[in-house]
Parts: C-alpha cells; structure tokens; sequence
C-alpha cells in the first residue's frame, strides 16, 4: 500500500472520528476495511472463528481506551484492522503505535510536502526538513533542520503546530509565514495571522509583516516593508521595483546559488522582473543581463557578477 494510501485512509479514519465524515466517505472506509477483513489469510483451526477473534480483539482495545465511539460501527472488521497493524501501517482504530519521522532534503531546486493535517510545507533549495508521518499527540511538531521553509499552516485550535528551527520554536495554530534557518542563525516572517516565537529565555508575538530574528545577541523583533522576497515557493513571481540583493537572495532561495558581486553597490540596483514557473536559472540570468547589462559567470553553486 502506498505512503499516499495510507495516508488519505488515516484522513478518512480522523473525520470520522470528528463525526465530519460523509455519507460516501464512510462507505469508502468501511468498504476498505470489509475488503481487508475478508481477504484476511486465516487459519480458524488454530485461531478460531474469524469474527469471534474480531469481537474479543475490539473488546479489549475498546477497555483500553483507544478506540472513539464514533469508529465502534466498524468493530466487526477489528481482526483485519489489527492483521494490518501489525504488518506496520498502523492506522486503524487509532492504536497508539510508533510513529515514523520522515526527513526531506532538496539541492538545487525546490520541493514541497502535504502533511496529514493539510497543512503545506514548501522547502528551499539546500533544505532538511523533519515531520511525522502521522500526528497523534496534542500537538503538530516537526523541524526545520537547514535552510529555507514557507509554510501554511491547516487551522486546529485544538493541536497547535510547532516548528523546531535551532534554538528557537514557532507556535501557531493556522497562519502563514517563512522561517529561515542558517548556520544557528533563525528568524521567522509572518505573512498572514499571528505567530508566537520563543527561546530559552524569550517570547515574542508576531503579525503580518514582522518578522523575529534570533542570533547570539537574543531574539529581536522586526518590522518588515517589502515582502516580495517571500514569494520564491510560488510557480509564477512577479518582481517589481525591487533590489538586486532581493532578486539574488529569491534566486538563491529556488536554485541554491551564492551570488558573489564584484561591487556590493549593484546590489542595490532596482530591477522589474517577471519569473515564470519552470524557467531555468540561465534563462533568467539572461533576463536581468537584458535589463541591467551586468555579466554572469556561474561556477559550481557560485555565480560571480560583474559589470
């Protein structure tokens, strides 16, 4: 069975122990789990009737607490739910299992990641990134191991999502914004709702716009003007009137290049520019070479500018 599979089963699993599960999607399920009970390989001889084991199987889980009142309607299909846990999915029925971390790690080109939750994580170029295949505690806590992350967060009140990013967490419960992570230094944009950053010894609150930036002098809050920089996870980009430094640091964030200028004092050249989804690097070097005439010699993951 594939990750995705297992994934949209558990999905269906959560709704229906909200009781926002539809009419269609509870036959889906119940369906599934019919199909896997009775294409269970069993051997009444040595283990007896089939929906007997089944009914014992449920009984037990149920006084243990682990099992929602509303999932009891499926209690016949116990015994295959429990055959497939035990070949380690580990969704049904909602039994306190072992869950696996899931690392990502992108090079030269962006990547992105739907969590169970919903809620969409796009990488940078030069990223490491850690999440849960499945959350089941009272909170959503993953980690952002290296580099660049935008995320949007899936509102739930009742299970607020951390980020770990060095030696500071984000705290939300359905919102927006960019984290930054390199070499120990972190920081955290928030583009839409509200953000709680802390450390070991402080605590800020941020809305759209501001931006915490945590380094060895502590975590320091910031007022953000121009937030055209945090729209490289997006296909289509449209810069307008922004810095070069601006436009290096997107490039850096989609491609992971180091730009290294000749005169630090190009960098503060204002361009428009127009990057369409799907556009190599070069093609988009050849674009500014257009507008501003500066020369590009890309060497490995360095392009030297000149004028």
């Amino acid at each position: 069975m594939t990750k995705k599979k297992v994934h949209y089963l558990r999905h269906l699993i959560e709704k229906s122990e909200k009781n926002e599960i539809s009419e269609a999607e509870k036959n889906l399920l119940e369906d599934f789990l019919k199909k896997e009970f009775d294409n269970a390989e069993w051997d009444s001889t040595k283990m007896g009737a089939k929906e007997n084991v089944s009914a014992e199987i449920f009984k037990n889980i149920k006084a243990h607490g682990t099992v929602k009142k509303s999932f009891a309607i499926y209690y016949k299909y116990a015994a295959a739910a429990c055959i497939v846990l035990m070949l380690g999915i580990g969704v049904f029925l909602n039994a306190k299992v072992d869950v696996k971390d899931i690392t990502v790690t992108t090079a030269s080109a962006t990547d992105s990641v739907k969590l169970t939750d919903g809620t969409l994580v796009y990488l940078a170029a030069n990223s490491v990134f850690k999440y849960p295949e499945q959350f089941n505690s009272k909170t959503r806590s993953v980690t952002l191991l290296k580099g660049n992350a935008f995320f949007k967060v899936t509102k739930d009140p009742k299970h607020p999502f951390i980020i770990t990013s060095a030696n500071i967490q984000t705290r939300v419960l359905g919102t927006s914004f960019h984290i930054s992570l390199d070499k120990g230094r972190s920081s955290v944009t928030v583009i839409t709702g509200h953000v709680r950053v802390s450390s070991d010894k402080q605590i800020t609150y941020l809305e759209p716009n501001e931006r915490a930036v945590f380094s060895t002098s502590g975590l320091k809050k910031q007022r953000v003007g121009d937030m055209s920089l945090y729209s490289w996870y997006k296909k289509d980009i449209d810069l307008n009137n922004v810095t070069l430094h601006k436009v290096f640091t997107l490039l850096n964030f989609k491609y992971g290049v180091n730009f290294k200028p000749e005169d630090k004092e190009m960098l503060n050249t204002r361009i428009t520019l127009y990057i369409k989804g799907g556009l190599s690097l070069q093609n988009i070097l050849d674009q500014i070479n257009y507008v501003t005439h500066l020369k590009f010699k890309p060497y490995g993951e360095t392009v030297t500018v000149s004028h």
